[in-house]
């Protein structure tokens, strides 16, 4: 080896390491946190019974009370909080930029998103469901597809996907949060919204002129809701998941229980010893 290439062959190792030095030295999210004693959450505004404003104006809702659960775990109380308002195609951007610490946005876990986001362990069970206008005498979806019908949802390929499916004779038509699909349903725009199974729940008990279809949640099964953050942070994720993993399985779950009751009228499925929880 010449002097040349022995002095490029260590200009390389030296540059490797320093880079390696460097990525060892970067404060993990959990660290600025805790330092600045609040924490920053993206979350929806208009998700009922998920995320939402009550009558006075206050941010409410299922996943409201689980980021207030981790604030209150992490910094001691559930009011050192801030949520930043985000859209459909605004939540992940949140994140990768850094303007939140994560983001709790009735967001049904997909390996493409996977290869962008990180992922904790589910916070929720869920699935897709369509809610549907009575008065179009709607009972399945193969009534639904039909080109006098319109369905709608929000803004993502999987709602294009599954509408291109199930029902590819339907008009589509397609917004950025549940509660402009609501009023797109409600108005008449369209006749059936496909939403995450608690939001559809909760529209049809509220009004009783909709119904949820059964089939979709037949056909398609059980999705997943979960927290995302920017990818990179083991730290952050690791402290995030375990987190999770005790509020549905563990040493949190009465408190879960208690929110599960609070805003779906029913208790949980039942706690899985195995995957996590104090003895």
């Amino acid at each position: 080896m010449t002097v040349g290439r022995l002095l490029a062959h260590l200009l390389t190792i030296a540059v490797l390491f320093a880079s390696g030095a460097s990525a060892w030295a970067e404060e993990s999210r959990l660290d600025v946190v805790v330092k600045r004693d609040k924490l920053i959450v993206g979350t929806y505004s208009t998700a009922p019974p998920l995320a939402f404003r009550d009558k006075q104006g206050e941010l409410v809702g299922f996943e409201i009370d689980i980021a207030r659960l981790i604030a209150k775990e992490l910094l001691g109380d559930a009011n050192k909080i801030e949520f930043v308002i985000v859209q459909s195609e605004g939540r992940f951007p949140a994140v990768l930029s850094g303007k939140v610490d994560f983001a709790i946005a009735a967001t049904t876990i997909y390996p493409q998103r996977a290869s962008k986001v990180a992922f904790t362990h589910p916070y929720m069970d869920s699935g897709t469901a369509v809610l549907v206008r009575k008065d179009a005498n709607v009972r399945s979806l193969d009534d639904l597809n039909n080109p006098k019908f319109t369905i709608t949802g929000q803004n993502n390929p999987q709602n294009a996907e599954r509408a291109k499916r199930f029902v590819p004779k339907a008009k589509t038509v397609w917004f950025d949060s549940p509660s402009e699909l609501f009023l797109a349903v409600k108005s008449g725009r369209a006749t059936a919204m496909q939403t995450d199974t608690p939001i559809a729940d909760y529209y049809a008990l509220q009004n009783k002129d909709m119904v949820v279809l059964p089939d979709m949640l037949v056909k398609l099964g059980v999705s997943n809701n979960a927290i995302f953050m920017k990818p990179g942070d083991f730290t952050w994720w690791l402290y995030l998941d375990t987190v999770v993993r005790e509020i549905r399985y563990g040493s949190r779950y009465a408190e879960y229980t208690d929110l599960f009751q609070k805003w779906f009228g029913k208790n949980p499925p039942p706690q899985r010893f195995y995957l996590g929880g104090s003895k």
